[in-house]
């Protein structure tokens, strides 16, 4: 564990900050959390889990006992978040970044890990984490306490390889990104039914743990992975594609309450230029608009939420994650790099030696 100034003279090599920070609207009440990465790939590599403000201050870091990927706020402890260790990680740790502590560290059930994802109830008193019971072949979400992060209940989540969820504006409804991909920890990272998988968005209830609705799309190799949903409850999802490298199919989906998932509106150049990979979502239902993260095509693409249009493409290499803090939409990437979209025509904050994993968190300070 480490605090700011532990972490800036030490962990493999001192975090450089840039003299432009970010410029944002008022005072800073938030912090953005994201696992990250320093060191060479190999032997030498070292992960954290960070929280930073918008003017480019590192808070506090705390090393992981692997890679992390997702996280999620806790809505009644201010400054503190849970990061979910990477497919097929068994590590969960609730982080108070003011003390830069790791105060529960949780470990999945035998026969589960996790997929990197979950989300708290509205009252902060439950978490979903979302997992893969590998013994069974099935995905669950699994209800913890969240004083102790202790297992409730596990509801079959619908589906095969689901990934990130978000908590529908009632509040009692779970939507599901269910990737539709068969994984097993013996062999980490290979796919195993890319000839069968099924992907499907899913929408739990959480009073009774049942499926209430359910939708596929017709290409069974477009897997829904990231997701988010608006103020008014329309979910915005991208999707990576597991077929053949001379297809070109569209990358984004949206549903607000119709009969079938809706295809995002561009151009094929557009979408040949994203190298059939999608990867953070985040919504601005301030601004009504959607911007998704592209890291094998190296842009941020902007999207009309009313419409479901292409609006433009920014320019970030190896684009990671995206998070709205203060208003304002955020973009990291696997340079280090720091970029807020609204003003992007500005020079990027760069932290030296970091690479910014796949997600951003905006948490209360």
């Amino acid at each position: 564990m480490l605090n700011r100034r532990q972490f800036l003279l030490g962990a493999g090599g001192a975090v450089a900050l840039a003299s432009l920070p970010l410029v944002f609207n008022g005072q800073s009440q938030q912090w953005l959390v994201s696992a990250f990465s320093k060191g060479q790939k190999g032997n030498g590599q070292r992960h954290f889990a960070g929280a930073f403000n918008q003017n480019g201050q590192l808070i506090n870091a705390v090393e992981l006992p692997a890679r992390g990927h997702g996280s999620a706020a806790h809505p009644t402890k201010p400054g503190h978040a849970i990061m979910f260790a990477r497919r097929p990680g068994t590590f969960l740790l609730e982080v108070d970044f003011t003390n830069g502590a790791i105060t529960q560290h949780i470990t999945a059930s035998q026969g589960h890990h996790f997929f990197g994802h979950g989300v708290f109830s509205q009252d902060g008193k439950q978490l979903f984490s979302i997992e893969n019971n590998f013994e069974l072949g099935r995905g669950e979400v699994v209800v913890r306490d969240s004083n102790n992060y202790q297992i409730i209940d596990r509801y079959d989540c619908g589906g095969v390889g689901p990934h990130e969820c978000r908590l529908m504006p009632d509040g009692n409804t779970l939507v599901i990104a269910n990737g539709g991909i068969k994984t097993h920890p013996d062999w980490p990272r290979k796919k195993l039914n890319l000839d069968t998988m099924s992907p499907a968005l899913t929408y739990l209830d959480l009073t009774s743990g049942q499926v209430i609705d359910q939708f596929r799309l017709d290409n069974h190799q477009l897997s829904i992975r990231h997701l988010d949903v608006s103020a008014q409850g329309k979910v915005v999802a991208g999707l990576q594609y597991q077929g053949p490298k001379s297809d070109n199919v569209p990358l984004a989906i949206s549903h607000h309450g119709q009969e079938s998932l809706q295809f995002l509106q561009a151009d094929d150049v557009v979408w040949r230029s994203l190298n059939h990979y999608t990867a953070s979502v985040c919504v601005d239902s301030s601004t009504q608009q959607v911007a998704i993260s592209c890291p094998r095509g190296d842009v941020i693409t902007l999207w009309d939420l009313n419409s479901d249009q292409y609006i433009r493409s920014i320019k970030m290499r190896d684009v990671a994650g995206l998070g709205l803090a203060n208003s304002q939409v955020v973009a990291t990437n696997g340079k280090g790099q720091v970029l807020n979209l609204n003003q992007a025509n500005q020079p990027f904050l760069k932290f030296n030696d970091i690479r910014w994993d796949n997600h951003l968190t905006t948490i209360q300070s």
